[in-house]
């Protein structure tokens, strides 16, 4: 008996959460400072998903401060080890987590939706998609945290016993994070998935096509890690040894918000890996797809529509800096007028497109570079 209680006595899970959030905490740092380095520096020019990413940013670093708070009163050891205070303070300080562990990636998942938006052509049904995946996943997301801080009247019930008050049953908010969690699972595979879709609707190498692709295609892996923090709600019941349980939960909660954050960043650090591979843009703005090329439509008689020429043209301008950064002076006409992409400080580019509907086909297609 003496054996097992030094067992539990000496079992914690603490230092496991503060080395796991702490190292994503650090990463999550330098790639959210490096990319402002790359949009304010290079492109010179910050938009709101920059502004939202910190903000997510923000909110991390709260939530892996109040999970240091948790683990030094307990967090991690067995309930039945602790004193009433050290049980108490550890889920109080858990218990305040909660807005920030869900804002986190929640805000990190609106700033890559903004990202999204702004390399979009301009079609309406893909704009709307984005908003409509954006704001489902916000609801969702302020929804959980009015259940979750509704659930004991008076507040302080949740983390003090012997004050006089109800809680409702754990398994609402169970179920309530199985919701969430799956939606936000539902957020990050839809939001992966769809710049791919639209990059293969394009007219550019296949190679260009799946590294955009695969580098827009991040939140896989934040899919993944929202998963596997919703399978652990399993764990929170009225039995449970909640102090000890919720160690693994809280791990992933942070792991969630900082994958996102990171998978929403790494996108914009394009340019900054391309500096130093095209000398020829490093006085002026290096843009995201300077590298690569139009590809010649296959077949001379396959009549390009006007979403592929628009399409084509407004995703690979505005993919140049992410956000409308450094591109200006941009026209989109579809029939027998010239497109125009004026870019201060780096290679002109003029593409001169003719439709002719007569004969169904390009008639003529002409690509001056001038520096």
């Amino acid at each position: 008996m003496d054996i097992d209680n030094q067992t539990l006595l000496s079992e914690s899970r603490g230092p496991q959460v503060l080395g796991v959030v702490w190292s994503f905490s650090l990463v999550a740092i330098i790639v959210v400072g490096i990319r402002f380095y790359t949009k304010g520096r290079i492109l010179r020019r910050l938009t709101i998903d920059d502004y939202t990413i910190l903000l997510a940013l923000v909110f991390g670093i709260i939530n892996s401060g109040f999970l240091t708070v948790s683990v030094h009163w307990g967090l991690g050891k067995h309930m039945r080890t602790l004193t009433p205070k050290q049980a108490s303070q550890t889920i109080k300080w858990m218990y305040l987590c909660e807005v920030f562990c869900i804002m986190c990636p929640g805000f990190a998942r609106i700033s890559f939706g903004l990202l999204i938006l702004s390399i979009l052509p301009p079609t309406a049904w893909r704009r709307r998609f984005i908003w409509t995946v954006i704001i489902t996943q916000f609801v969702v997301d302020i929804g959980t945290i009015i259940i979750s801080y509704a659930q004991c009247r008076p507040v302080n019930r949740y983390w003090n016993p012997e004050v006089r008050g109800t809680c409702w049953e754990p398994v609402v908010q169970q179920y309530t994070g199985f919701f969430q969690g799956s939606v936000c699972s539902l957020t990050d595979l839809l939001l992966s998935v769809f710049p791919a879709s639209l990059f293969w609707s394009l007219s550019m190498p296949r190679k260009t096509k799946i590294s955009l692709s695969i580098l827009m295609g991040l939140g896989i892996f934040a899919m993944i890690a929202s998963i596997i923090k919703t399978v652990e709600y399993r764990n929170i019941t009225a039995e449970a040894d909640l102090t000890y349980e919720m160690a693994n939960l809280s791990t992933w909660w942070a792991i969630e918000g900082f994958v996102v954050l990171i998978g929403a960043s790494i996108p914009t650090l394009r340019p900054l890996l391309n500096r130093n591979d095209h000398k020829s843009l490093s006085s002026g703005p290096s843009k995201f797809l300077s590298s690569s090329r139009f590809r010649k439509s296959p077949s001379p008689d396959k009549k390009p529509t006007n979403d592929q020429i628009l399409g084509s043209m407004d995703t690979l301008t505005k993919l140049g800096s992410f956000g409308d950064g450094e591109c200006i002076g941009t026209e989109y006409v579809s029939q027998n007028e010239t497109s125009k992409i004026v870019i201060p400080g780096a290679i002109l580019k003029e593409t001169v497109t003719e439709v002719t509907h007569e004969k169904g086909r390009i008639e003529n297609t002409k690509n001056k570079f001038e520096n």
